[in-house]
């Protein structure tokens, strides 16, 4: 009888712990699906992470040590990156070094036929193909554009907890965005494909929001 009410104890217990675990929806620029907000183990931390090499302004840059003046980075097929002073530097020079992504990022977004609200202007600088964060909240600023699926170690790119917007645009899949914690599990939001998101409207699973949160991206 002892062992029972024992059981009874712990199985309510774990039950309470299980209601009690953070969790947040929110809701993308402009309306989309509700966005999951979890912890995670994330991916295996152990492999180490390997300095981006880009090229900007006829020179090889590395962009764990700053961007010496760029505000667009892309990564193209096969996972070379080149830097720009604008985004419409970067697309003319796309066309030459990638035509088919170049192509591809020229075509109307996933989605973007059915959305009832018109998109934020800045959005219009990640094309179809990309994953793209922004430094700013309003799609502003200095801006990444992915292009390759894996794991991103944003301290590679000089853009650790400065995110502040994205959007997903990719013909692959979705977006998963953690904040890498000490001695708790990784906090993660999943992005879905064809979407933008303001990321001061992402709950955060220990209390307030995603913005200059993100610490890595797996795409």
């Amino acid at each position: 009888m002892r062992s029972f009410r024992t059981l009874a104890v712990v199985t309510a217990a774990v039950g309470a712990l299980a209601l009690a675990a953070p969790a947040a929806t929110a809701t993308p620029a402009p309306a989309a699906p509700a966005v999951d907000a979890q912890q995670s183990a994330g991916p295996e931390k152990a492999t180490p992470s390997k300095p981006v090499l880009a090229s900007y302004r006829g020179k090889q840059i590395d962009l764990s040590k700053g961007w010496g003046g760029a505000r667009v980075c892309t990564e193209v097929t096969g996972g070379a990156v080149y830097c720009h002073d604008s985004v419409a530097e970067a697309d003319r020079a796309l066309a030459t070094v990638d035509p088919a992504l170049a192509a591809r990022a020229a075509e109307a977004p996933p989605a973007a036929a059915s959305r009832a609200v018109p998109a934020p202007a800045g959005t219009a600088d990640c094309g179809s193909g990309y994953a793209c964060l922004w430094e700013h909240t309003n799609f502003s600023g200095a801006l990444l554009r992915w292009s390759q699926p894996g794991t991103k170690y944003l301290s590679d790119w000089s853009f650790r907890d400065q995110a502040s917007s994205a959007c997903v645009f990719r013909s692959g899949g979705d977006l998963t965005v953690y904040d890498d914690r000490t001695l708790q599990p990784d906090p993660s939001v999943y992005l879905w494909n064809g979407n933008c998101y303001d990321f001061t409207g992402l709950s955060y699973p220990y209390g307030g929001n995603w913005n200059d949160k993100a610490d890595y991206v797996v795409l």
